[in-house]
């Protein structure tokens, strides 16, 4: 997710209460900060099975449109996807049990007194929740669902086949892993990606987490997980409704103004104005009815040449493109690119002297 994001600001300037449903199941570490920045627009509902993350994230929760349940998420037994998967793993070839990662967790837990660092988890006597029934029958028309849950992805995923869109689903976030087979029930992102695109989501994001394996272990990027090097063993992918395409003008005639500009939103914060743009450009009649599409456009562009100015206009970003496209190649002179950003206002420098020796080294 990407941290500067201004078109946050208006919607959640101009927004209702609860316009902006998000789901995130699997919600360990509390919902992300830049969803929070929707305001009031935004009601969120997270799933836990940790009942300690849970109790731990109720005292934090500063916004009464936030709530946390302890609950694990599930399918029906007799959903197909179930009876298909019946005495199958979740993942096949799972190259975790080899990782360092795996190793380094084995170590530690070896040297622990017994008991200590165990983090409570759901236990059996706990409810589950098929998660769509309960939005349905809480009467909830979502618009970005977030998957994380550490195996049963794809599970939790086809539990929502049908009311992805009944529930008018406009994004999709879940991690993916890079290994498996080519079992049609493997928690694999070949198979999310099929599913997926075979409900009218295209893939527009993608991230991926290198492992190195215990025979040679490689530096960890933080706590024991992703590697410096290694193969590439998970990710985390975003989906979202391709509006613009055209393919999919019969689902985008249903939609209202708050649910395009709630499409334009999910695809900010992962730091795609331009397809947001695109979206805003092809649906101006019906955004404008509620909303300033000019205003919705120059924020975009100032997010996508990063000024912090707002000083941006999406008309002169455009004529810039038109007039002169060589503008926009890239550079390998960093002092260059500075040098254009001071002249243009993007950044504040101080002092004129340093300023004609960055000029003096962009040449």
């Amino acid at each position: 997710m990407v941290a500067f994001c201004p078109l946050l600001d208006y919607v959640a300037e101009i927004s209702a209460a609860n316009e902006f449903v998000l789901v995130d199941i699997g919600c360990a570490g509390g919902i992300d900060r830049k969803w929070r920045r929707l305001g009031r627009r935004l009601r969120a509902i997270g799933f836990d099975a940790n009942p300690a993350e849970i109790e731990n994230l109720k005292g934090r929760v500063g916004n009464a449109n936030v709530t946390y349940l302890n609950t694990v998420a599930t399918i029906d037994l007799q959903h197909p996807f179930a009876k298909r998967k019946a005495g199958q793993q979740d993942c096949q070839r799972n190259t975790w049990p080899r990782t360092s990662a795996k190793q380094y967790v084995d170590l530690v837990h070896q040297r622990e007194p017994a008991g200590q660092g165990e983090t409570p988890a759901f236990s059996p006597g706990r409810a589950a929740v098929v998660v769509p029934e309960y939005l349905q029958q809480s009467g909830v028309n979502l618009d970005f669902l977030k998957i994380d849950v550490d195996g049963k992805d794809f599970d939790v995923l086809n539990s929502f086949d049908q009311a992805l869109s009944d529930l008018a689903v406009m994004g999709v976030g879940v991690e993916v892993n890079f290994c498996g087979s080519d079992c049609e029930t493997d928690n694999t992102f070949h198979n999310v990606d099929r599913f997926l695109k075979a409900r009218g989501f295209e893939l527009f994001a993608l991230s991926t987490r290198r492992y190195s394996v215990a025979a040679l272990p490689s530096r960890f990027l933080g706590g024991a997980g992703p590697t410096e090097t290694g193969r590439i063993l998970q990710g985390d992918a975003m989906y979202a409704r391709d509006l613009a395409s055209g393919l999919y003008d019969d689902f985008a005639k249903s939609l209202s103004a708050d649910k395009l500009l709630n499409l334009l939103a999910i695809l900010a914060i992962f730091n795609l104005p331009d397809c947001a743009a695109e979206v805003a450009l092809k649906f101006r009649t019906t955004l404008s009815s509620r909303f300033d599409v000019d205003k919705i456009l120059d924020l975009l562009a100032a997010q996508n040449e990063g000024t912090i100015s707002g000083k941006s206009s999406y008309r002169q970003h455009m004529s810039r493109f038109a007039q002169n496209p060589n503008s926009f190649l890239g550079t390998k002179n960093p002092a260059r690119q500075l040098a254009r950003a001071l002249k243009r206002g993007y950044l504040k420098w101080r002092g004129t002297r340093q300023l004609a020796r960055l000029e003096r080294a962009s040449k």
